[in-house]
């Protein structure tokens, strides 16, 4: 008789595969599997277990080892798979975090330049200022290093995620993501005039020019900054559920 038969049997999951020749029907995998994964097909003349759910299936593998006659193995393609999608996902947190701390770093030193050596002082900035036992070059040259760091990062992440990025733009999905596009857009704005009022600065011409750069620069960077929290917020449910679980 034929039980627990469920839109018919299979003889693969995503993570096992069965061989029902070797199957001997003691059923120690039916019991073993906690997700029902396995059926029953019990006639007098022809036993064996059979999948049934494959979507139920999580690579446990308490069947393959509680099996005596090898008749159940793993699918070493779904080996490669796990380690891979775990690779990416390291890979991806590895990318978001750094861009969390380097942005952090980013907004911080910059607000701090704006606020300690521009705002108030005219032009005349005090370059032998200390900040934090810093100077206005040192702070500027944390603020340029950590720019570049950035934008580095900010290719690496387009990349990790180049196929939704092709998903929005062909399925027309643009109004469901403004708040990621425009965090995308100010960000493009405020790395373009600080990379432009910095070669500026190193050609030394056209001095009028850079500050007008810096003024849309300071002035972007804090709606660029707004639209980082609230980026960040949304996603620390992400953060969270990784570093508990590694995926």
């Amino acid at each position: 008789m034929r039980t627990d038969i469920n839109g018919g049997g299979r003889a693969t999951t995503k993570y096992i595969q069965l061989d029902t020749r070797k199957c001997k029907a003691c059923w120690k995998c039916v019991e073993a599997c906690d997700k029902n994964v396995f059926g029953r097909i019990n006639l007098p003349w022809h036993k064996h277990v059979v999948i049934v759910r494959c979507n139920n299936c999580t690579g446990c593998l308490k069947c393959m080892k509680t099996c005596e006659h090898n008749a159940i193995s793993k699918i070493k393609t779904a080996e490669f798979n796990d380690n891979s999608r775990k690779g990416r996902s390291v890979s991806r947190f590895i990318i978001n975090l750094s861009l969390l701390l380097i942005g952090f770093v980013v907004v911080f030193s910059g607000f701090l330049i704006q606020f300690s050596y521009h705002v108030g002082h005219h032009g005349m900035i005090d370059m032998n200022k200390m900040v934090y036992g810093i100077s206005y070059s040192g702070w500027t040259m944390i603020h340029k290093i950590s720019i570049i760091l950035i934008s580095f990062l900010v290719v690496c992440h387009l990349v990790q995620h180049w196929k939704w990025c092709k998903t929005v733009v062909t399925k027309k999905l643009l109004t469901k993501n403004k708040q990621v596009i425009t965090l995308s857009v100010i960000f493009l704005i405020v790395a373009l005039t600080g990379y432009l009022s910095w070669f500026i600065d190193l050609s030394d011409n056209a001095p009028i020019v850079r500050k007008t750069f810096l003024e849309i620069h300071d002035k972007v960077a804090i709606v660029f900054f707004i639209y980082l929290f609230l980026h960040v917020t949304k996603r620390l449910k992400w953060f969270f559920r990784f570093t508990k679980s590694g995926k």
